[in-house]
């Protein structure tokens, strides 16, 4: 008996003991294979950040080595460019949709966000851009309209594969707040990060609140309404964009934003796929990093010279030069809105092989009958000048005397100095005197206001200056992000970039101010050379005065050494 009882406890004690170590075993086993699976998962992570990371580095020292031309996005990021249909009645976007085929547009507008809130009525909207996801993942696109509006997206960056029907719409009537469901909410889309997606969103208001907007939802809780300028860009047909390489054996995806003047938003992703499974992401490492070239190791020139030419006229008895004080006032269209006169005359001294000259704006009168001939070499010619007055270019007169108009060539330069305060890397020419002479016919002569041809050829006797001259000044300059030119004061000035007028300000005038970013010039690409001419005319007594602002590149260092480069490695745990 009890034999049995120890044989009933042995062999309970031995089924317990050889489960026991089972279980040790099983853990054991279970322990090490987690362990190599939390290894293995700590060195895919690993290698995902150093090759985001990598990335970002190579493109920095790029950038930093001046070739950001290479790399940068030339497509304008941070807003959208719109165009505007208006006194169109109704709330129909459907109907909206079809005139914009036939019926050209009113006027071109851009947004810092994808949609618009205007204070009008009955017109029509059209958005059209890329946007681009900062992550890679699945996204809802939200629409919100007063009155009705439908979002396109494409499949890529390319219009051709824009979906036939809007992936999110408010139609019919009107959705003021964000929808959480409905016709307002996308299915969800699956995007890659950094790459573009060309879109469209057309927007009709009749009356009442005006509103049309487009937000999204992303992955890890990633939400934007709206969507905001940092992941859009204006569309355009040639880009330079690069987006994807392997570094090692990891993809990754990167992109490089202009973000101002000499300034850059580096992007990257590395994103490791789950073995076996394509489509299943393992490991991703985004990374996010601004560059500044503005601490370079070496500086500016603090003065800047550039090459101008004068042409100097009689301040007496030419009508264009010296008008009576009803054509005061700055005129538009005196000068056509492309520079298509074009001379090798004087090339040479600009560093250029021809220069051009503007021409007048024959069908409308002008005030500026004659300005064919201001910025050119005097020649006589019996058919010059001939016009009634000097308001009507197309009634015509003897002219009892053609040297009368006869102008004297001056070769010359403005200097510019280096001013921070106005900016990195900013130019200024200033001549803007403030000092009182107590003449009754004005209040700004002094030493400080723009008479460079003083004691030169046409200098009149009974004035203090010498007025009646006309100058111009031709350069190229390299387009990036950031880039601005500023002019304040009088009479006609005309500047082109690239043979095409971006600042009009014809006819005799009071100091007058215009300040032009080149950013707003949508037909620039990044990392171009492009033509800047340059042609103001003192045309009156009382005043002269010129000031220039400007950032453009004037022949200074480009892409030397950064002094303070270092990396942010943000959300890396």
């Amino acid at each position: 008996m009890r034999k049995f009882r120890e044989n009933g406890f042995v062999l309970p004690m031995t089924i317990f003991l050889i489960l026991g170590v089972t279980a040790i075993s099983i853990g054991m086993l279970f322990n090490g294979k987690m362990g190599r699976m939390s290894a293995i998962n700590y060195k895919n992570k690993i290698r995902t950040f150093m090759a985001s990371d990598g990335m970002v580095t190579l493109l920095a020292q790029e950038l930093i080595n001046g070739k950001a031309y290479k790399y940068v996005d030339s497509t304008r990021t941070g807003r959208i460019r719109g165009e505007i249909w208006t006194g169109i009645a109704g709330g129909s976007v459907s109907n909206f949709e079809k005139l914009t085929k036939t019926t050209p547009y009113s006027d071109t507008l851009s947004s810092p966000y994808l949609g618009s809130s205007l204070e009008q009525f009955n017109f029509g909207l059209k958005w059209t851009g890329w946007v681009i996801p900062p992550l890679s993942g699945s996204y809802t696109f939200i629409t919100r309209s007063d009155d009705e509006s439908h979002f396109y997206l494409s499949s890529d960056d390319d219009p051709k594969h824009l979906g036939v029907k809007p992936i999110c719409r408010i139609e019919p009537g009107w959705v003021t707040a964000w929808p959480s469901s409905g016709s307002g909410v996308s299915a969800p889309v699956s995007l890659e990060a950094g790459k573009r997606y060309y879109f469209e969103y057309y927007h009709k208001q009749g009356g009442g609140w005006t509103v049309g907007q487009v937000g999204w939802n992303g992955p890890e809780f990633f939400a934007e309404r709206p969507i905001t300028g940092q992941y859009l860009s204006e569309y355009r047909t040639d880009p330079v964009y690069n987006s994807s390489t392997l570094v090692g054996t990891v993809p990754v995806r990167y992109r490089v934003a202009p973000i101002g003047m000499d300034a850059y938003r580096i992007t990257s992703e590395a994103i490791l796929m789950r073995p076996g499974h394509p489509t299943d992401t393992a490991y991703r490492q985004n990374l996010v990093q601004s560059l500044s070239l503005q601490g370079v190791a070496v500086q500016p020139p603090k003065q800047s010279n550039l090459p101008v030419i004068y042409h100097d006229f009689p301040s007496v008895g030419h009508p264009e030069f010296d008008m009576p004080v009803y054509a005061y006032g700055v005129k538009k269209d005196m000068v056509q809105s492309t520079l298509s006169d074009s001379t090798v005359a004087d090339a040479g001294y600009f560093g250029r092989t021809h220069i051009p000259k503007p021409v007048r704006n024959i069908p409308s009168a002008n005030y500026g009958c004659g300005v064919n001939k201001w910025f050119k070499d005097w020649t006589f010619d019996p058919l010059d000048y001939q016009y009634s007055t000097a308001t009507d270019c197309n009634k015509t007169k003897a002219n009892p005397a053609g040297d009368t108009y006869k102008n004297v060539k001056i070769y010359d330069s403005l200097q510019f100095d280096l001013d921070a305060s106005q900016g990195p890397y900013t130019y200024v020419f200033s001549r803007m005197g403030n000092l009182p002479t107590g003449d009754p016919l004005t209040s700004f002569r002094g030493e400080q206001e723009f008479f460079p041809l003083d004691s030169h050829w046409h200098d009149p006797i009974a004035s203090p200056h010498n007025y009646s001259f006309c100058m111009e000044m031709h350069t190229t300059f390299l387009y990036q992000s950031g880039l601005i030119f500023e002019f304040t004061g009088d009479d006609d000035v005309w500047t082109f970039i690239n043979n095409k007028l971006v600042i009009d300000l014809g006819g005799i005038h009071s100091s007058t101010n215009s300040i032009l970013n080149l950013d707003d010039l949508n037909w620039l690409s990044y990392g171009q050379t492009y033509a800047f001419d340059f042609f103001q005319c003192e045309r009156h007594e009382f005043s002269s005065t010129s000031r220039i602002v400007t950032n453009l590149k004037m022949g200074r260092p480009h892409g030397a050494p950064v002094s303070n480069w270092h990396r942010d490695y943000g959300m890396l745990n």
